[in-house]
């Protein structure tokens, strides 16, 4: 039995977005049953959102400390102030920047008193990664695996940030990686910009399913209109990388597919414009438990998945989209440029892609066809399983 410490930047019950805590989750679902854990996140004061389905008795036995975080909400504004928001996150400065000591000092301290022989950092937020210098500076034996679930420097492709982004890659992220023992990464496009980084040390443990929804025996009220599901946080931030107003602007001066097209967005959403929540074609629904959302991903004609900033889509794969494959719904991937989750879909057929930069996304919404057929299951898809791809991580852990 090791004794490991995972260092994230939010988790629950202090975290709204279901999809940025699953790994971490997933992680200490499964180490748990052969190591002893503990946990090291931070909290705002100000909300708790509760274990948003998960099971609370599933991380009965782990050590979990929060570090208070008071200006989470003016940091992450600033941070992610829509001019210099890339600007900042290659540079490292998010919403636990400002509390960096005090992970140190909390680091140390659980380190020391319990003897931790492993330390994960799961990131963003990517300040996390620097206090990889001091740790292995005190603590010269320990084992420090980083876990990409976004790439840092290599996500970030825009022109404007090059010469920025070759300065971090070289200078910080690179330093940072030789003092680390292993490297797991997302998304297979990370992993091999990594690879090229710095060679041998990079395992690629994708995100998956932790569990397909249950069929049901009940029969669903049959609708003319095509339904269309998201899962997960959305914004009408016109910079932000999950722009609801692509889709807006499509419909709301098409009377045939606001007829035509019926959208339910699920999560802790906060959409202020009105026009965009009064649109009859649009369905704002609270937040459902973990079970529930996959339950009800089941009963839509088609999900969706949405990026909308190019300069960070092609290392995309939202977490969402392995619980959305469970579901067996057909999946509608919208972005800006081509992504990884793009190919996954086309080579296994789960669905369509729309680059709406190349394609006209209102011709693709006019020309879509109701579809209850769902994607059938084939052993290949079993490798997409959280449980599948964590057991990668146990080899690395003695």
């Amino acid at each position: 039995m090791s004794k490991i410490l995972i260092i994230t930047g939010q988790f629950v019950p202090y975290t709204k977005s279901l999809g940025g805590i699953l790994r971490v989750y997933s992680f200490l679902r499964l180490l748990k049953k052969k190591h002893k854990l503990f946990l090291l996140s931070s909290k705002s004061v100000t909300k708790k959102y509760g274990y948003l389905g998960l099971k609370k008795k599933d991380l009965k036995g782990i050590d979990i400390k929060y570090i208070k975080n008071d200006n989470l909400k003016l940091v992450s504004a600033f941070f992610n102030f829509k001019l210099f928001r890339n600007f900042f996150y290659l540079l490292g400065l998010d919403y636990t920047f400002s509390i960096n000591t005090k992970y140190l000092n909390q680091c140390f301290e659980i380190i020391n008193k319990n003897n931790i022989e492993y330390l994960i950092i799961s990131s963003p937020p990517f300040s996390l990664f620097y206090l990889v210098k001091k740790i292995r500076k005190r603590f010269k034996n320990i084992k420090i695996i980083l876990d990409y679930r976004d790439g840092w420097s290599t996500r970030i492709n825009n022109p404007i940030n090059l010469p920025l982004k070759l300065i971090i890659q070289i200078f910080i992220e690179k330093k940072i990686l030789e003092q680390s023992n292993f490297v797991t990464t997302a998304t297979s496009n990370i992993n091999s910009k990594l690879n090229h980084l710095i060679k041998n040390k990079s395992i690629l443990i994708r995100n998956g399913f932790i569990e397909k929804p249950k069929k049901k025996n009940k029969q669903i009220k049959k609708n003319n209109k095509i339904k269309i599901g998201y899962f997960g946080l959305i914004s009408e931030d016109s910079s932000s990388y999950r722009n609801i107003r692509i889709i807006f602007n499509k419909i709301n001066d098409n009377e045939f597919l606001k007829k035509k097209l019926i959208f339910e967005f699920y999560g802790n959403n906060d959409i202020k414009s009105e026009s965009i929540k009064n649109l009859k074609s649009f369905k704002f629904k609270k937040n459902l438990s973990y079970k529930k959302a996959l339950s009800k991903m089941a009963e839509m004609d088609y999900l969706l998945i949405l990026h909308t900033e190019k300069s960070t889509s092609e290392e995309m794969v939202t977490s969402k989209f392995y619980d959305y494959l469970a579901s067996g719904t057909p999946i509608i991937n919208v972005s800006s440029g081509e992504n990884e989750v793009g190919q996954i879909i086309k080579r296994l057929k789960l669905g369509y892609n729309v680059d709406y930069e190349k394609q006209s996304l209102e011709k693709f919404l006019n020309e879509l066809k109701k579809n209850n057929k769902k994607i059938k299951w084939n052993k290949h898809f079993d490798t997409f399983s959280r449980n599948y791809q964590n057991k990668k991580l146990l080899k690395l852990i003695k």
